[in-house]
């Protein structure tokens, strides 16, 4: 049994020492490869870092670009709103006094029309029927009165609350009186804004409008006030036919 043991020994001893000096060779050729490729596979990342940090920093560039375009132009328009800004402040006296000549005219314009409401001194005057059929206030007693009133100065001119303008159409349509197609009925109350006193002398005189009237049978009262309201034109202000002259 040792004989065969020994046998088997040596012939192990043989073996290792026919086959360990390729082995370790191979066995360091591989070690070799596979550290050449561990590094070659480092150097290829440090490269593509590179390129990727050139890359970021082109794009970065770029956008360095645009974003001084976009400042240039946000600053260029910055200066001609400023130019603009300066200019309005140097010249705002004169765009205030420009303002206020035109809201100036818009009023009086307004005024003129009757599209504004208007209060100011002057008087009230109240026509009713009278006691039988044949003294019944007409169109033609309301509009006696009120060009009675523009003759006298009047500013503003309202019938039962219906302002009166150059177009107001006062008609008798049965037993009311239109105006500005708005049906209206006695008792009629004129208000007219004016000199107070002139007016009630300009109607109240001898012979005049107030005169006339009770000589009809109708009841006449009137008193000056400090403060009439009347109220703007209602309608609408349009013309189909007249133009401006050239």
């Amino acid at each position: 049994m040792e004989g065969k043991s020994k046998k088997k020994i040596s012939k192990l001893n043989e073996f290792i020492q026919k086959h360990s000096l390729p082995a370790f060779f191979a066995i360091g050729i591989t070690a070799f490869l596979l550290v050449a490729m561990i590094t070659a596979q480092v150097t290829t990342m440090k490269k593509s870092e590179a390129i990727l940090e050139g890359k970021r920093e082109s794009e970065l560039a770029d956008s360095l670009v645009v974003l001084q375009r976009d400042y240039d132009e946000l600053k260029e328009k910055y200066e001609e709103s400023q130019k603009i800004v300066d200019e309005y402040q140097t010249n705002s006296s004169t765009n205030d006094s420009l303002i206020a000549s035109m809201k100036s005219q818009i009023e009086t314009l307004g005024l003129l029309s009757g599209t504004t409401d208007v209060t100011g001194e002057g008087i009230i005057i109240t026509l009713y029927d009278g006691n039988t059929s044949d003294s019944l206030v007409h169109d033609s007693d309301v509009l006696t009165v009120i060009n009675e009133l523009r003759v006298a100065g009047a500013e503003a001119i309202c019938v039962n609350e219906q302002r009166i303008i150059a177009t107001s159409p006062i008609r008798c349509v049965g037993s009311v009186i239109q105006v500005n197609y708005q049906k209206v009925a006695a008792p009629f109350v004129i208000k007219a804004i004016g000199n107070a006193q002139y007016l009630e002398s300009a109607l109240t005189m001898k012979n005049g409008v107030v005169d006339v009237l009770n000589g009809y049978g109708l009841k006449v009262t009137l008193t000056r006030e400090t403060n009439v309201e009347i109220p703007k034109y209602q309608g609408a202000l349009t013309f189909s036919y007249a133009k401006q002259g050239e």
